[in-house]
């Protein structure tokens, strides 16, 4: 029953989800809404994108309406740059692109530009981010068949909770036993496999490496839960068409998992005024204490960074 709460909660997650940079070198801040790895994102190219969304008829009501804000929006504009650059460093390593012709033909599907404007932030116009859906819905297709990933799960109160407690899982050894041992809700060796389970798929934890220990929220108030993940492999494609159950958005809403090595290894900082880099739900979240937080796990046991 403690296996199918634990695995139930955490596609919970997949439902309702919507590291720095260094210092003294690489790029300048000055001016940056955003940096990704070795890339600044200008405010100048945020801001603009910002007031175009804000000024399309109705958007803005209809997102009040659902208790949202304009800080919302400027930080959904954001996450989507972030993850468009994101994509520009993931796709050519995986040899995954798309043609004008396709980028065409979604469009004319969604019953043309306005049509796609109107239904989505479109980000840099509708060709912009039709690219970026079918990008990364063929990242999904590529891994998902062939992703299977093994972690050992424990779920916690609160953020502090899970930020201690994943503090001492990073850390190794005997440490770590003894917090995983103490948690009150722990699976050892939860596996997952988005091609027998679609609803993995929207699930954080399927992009999560190997190596690695983080804490990320269930939803509202269902706490948080702390994950290290023993394996991420991507073997032989399972049996079956299991994740051609998925639509269109859950297959890109995927493929933004399969960012998330990427964007470990890069790093994403974001200019304050846009909120915190969450580096596992891969968005920008309002404060630092709404963020998750990641480490790898540690070699020879020295203490993890504060979170």
């Amino acid at each position: 029953m403690r296996t199918r709460r634990i695995t139930a909660a955490l596609l919970i997650v997949g439902a309702v989800a919507v590291t720095g940079a260094g210092c003294g070198t690489g790029p300048s801040r000055v001016d940056a809404a955003a940096i990704v790895g070795e890339t600044s994102i200008p405010l100048a190219t945020v801001q603009p994108a910002i007031t175009s969304v804000l000024t399309r008829p109705g958007l803005v009501d209809g997102l009040k309406a659902q208790g949202g804000s304009e800080a919302d929006i400027g930080r959904a504009v954001v996450s989507q740059l972030v993850i468009r650059d994101l994509i520009g460093l993931t796709a050519p390593e995986q040899g995954v692109t798309v043609s004008d012709q396709q980028v065409a033909a979604a469009i004319a599907r969604q019953g043309g530009e306005q049509a796609v404007q109107e239904s989505s932030l479109a980000v840099g116009g509708a060709q912009a981010a039709t690219r970026d859906e079918l990008t990364l819905s063929e990242l999904a297709r590529r891994e998902l068949p062939r992703l299977s990933v093994t972690a050992d799960v424990a779920v916690a109160q609160d953020r502090a909770q899970a930020s201690t407690l994943a503090r001492e899982v990073a850390a190794g050894g005997q440490r770590a036993e003894a917090a995983l041992a103490g948690a009150g809700t722990t699976q050892r060796g939860l596996a997952i496999r988005p091609a027998e389970t679609p609803q993995a798929a929207l699930t954080p934890l399927i992009g999560i490496p190997a190596g690695w220990v983080a804490a990320f929220p269930l939803g509202s108030g269902q706490g948080w839960v702390v994950v290290r993940v023993t394996e991420r492999d991507l073997g032989a494609p399972a049996p079956g068409d299991a994740v051609g159950q998925l639509d269109q958005r859950s297959l890109s809403e995927a493929g933004i998992r399969m960012l998330t090595p990427t964007a470990l290894r890069t790093g994403v900082q974001l200019n304050p005024r846009y909120g915190e880099w969450d580096p596992i739900q891969m968005l920008a979240v309002p404060t630092a204490e709404d963020a998750s937080v990641v480490f790898p796990v540690a070699a020879g046991n020295p203490t993890p960074p504060a979170p």
